[in-house]
C-alpha cells in the first residue's frame, strides 16, 4: 500500500510522510506531518507553482527540522525552541534562511510570546559580522493554524491582525494571502514582481 505522504520537490528529503493514517508502520522519524504542517506545505507548493515567473532565478529549498536534535534556539524563558521547518531562498549571492513554525497558538495568544518574538533574535544574529559579510539574512514566522478570530475570542482588547502580521504571525486559514505576505516580509517580492 502507498505510504501516506505529500510530494513537494523543493523539500530536501522525500518522501514527507503524514500523520494519522491507519497503517501498520510502528514508528516514523521524524513523526508524520500534523494537519497544520500539511496545510503549510500544500499552500506553499501551490503558491510557488502558480507564481513560477515571479520566482524565476530564485532557488527555494525546504527542510523539516528535527525536534530536540535539529536547529534550536534558547528562549528567554529558558527553553529550547525547534521551529518545524527551515526554508532557504537564494538569489545570486544572497541567502535568506527562514525558520517556520506552522502550529496552533492556543498557549501563545500574546505578542510577547517567546516563539513569536524569535524573529527579533534572528535580526540581532543577522547583524553579526560573520553573517553580514556572507550576505545572509535570517527570519522566523509563526503560521497559526487557527484563524485571527480564534485568537480574538474571549479577549477584551486583542492585538489587531496587522499587529500579529507585524510580529511575523501569519494565518494558514488565509491560504491565498499568507504565502505572498511571507515573501513580501522577506523582501523577496513586492506588488507581484521582483525587487
Amino acid at each position: 500500500r502507498t505510504l501516506p505522504r505529500i510530494y513537494f520537490d523543493r523539500h530536501l528529503y522525500l518522501p514527507i510522510l503524514l500523520k494519522g493514517y491507519n497503517t501498520k508502520i510502528q514508528k516514523i522519524s521524524p513523526a508524520g506531518l500534523e494537519e497544520s504542517e500539511q496545510d503549510f506545505l500544500e499552500n506553499l507548493k501551490k503558491h510557488l507553482e502558480e507564481n513560477r515567473r515571479k520566482f524565476a532565478g530564485y532557488e527555494i529549498y525546504l527542510l523539516r527540522n528535527f525536534p530536540r536534535t535539529g536547529i534550536g534556539f534558547f528562549t528567554l524563558g529558558g527553553h529550547y525552541f525547534y521551529p518545524d521547518f527551515i526554508m532557504w531562498v537564494k538569489i545570486k549571492d544572497r541567502q535568506h534562511i527562514v525558520f517556520l513554525e506552522p502550529h496552533g497558538m492556543e498557549h501563545g495568544k500574546t505578542l510577547d510570546n517567546e516563539k513569536i518574538q524569535l524573529w527579533k533574535q534572528m535580526k540581532e544574529l543577522e547583524r553579526e559580522e560573520a553573517l553580514r559579510d556572507r550576505n545572509i539574512s535570517l527570519d522566523s514566522f509563526i503560521l497559526s493554524k487557527g484563524s485571527y478570530q480564534s485568537l480574538r475570542d474571549g479577549r477584551e482588547t486583542p492585538p489587531s491582525k496587522e499587529e500579529f502580521k507585524d510580529n511575523h504571525v501569519l494565518f494558514l486559514k488565509d491560504s491565498e494571502e499568507w504565502p505572498e505576505e511571507l515573501f513580501q516580509k522577506l523582501g523577496i517580492v513586492r506588488s507581484g514582481s521582483h525587487l
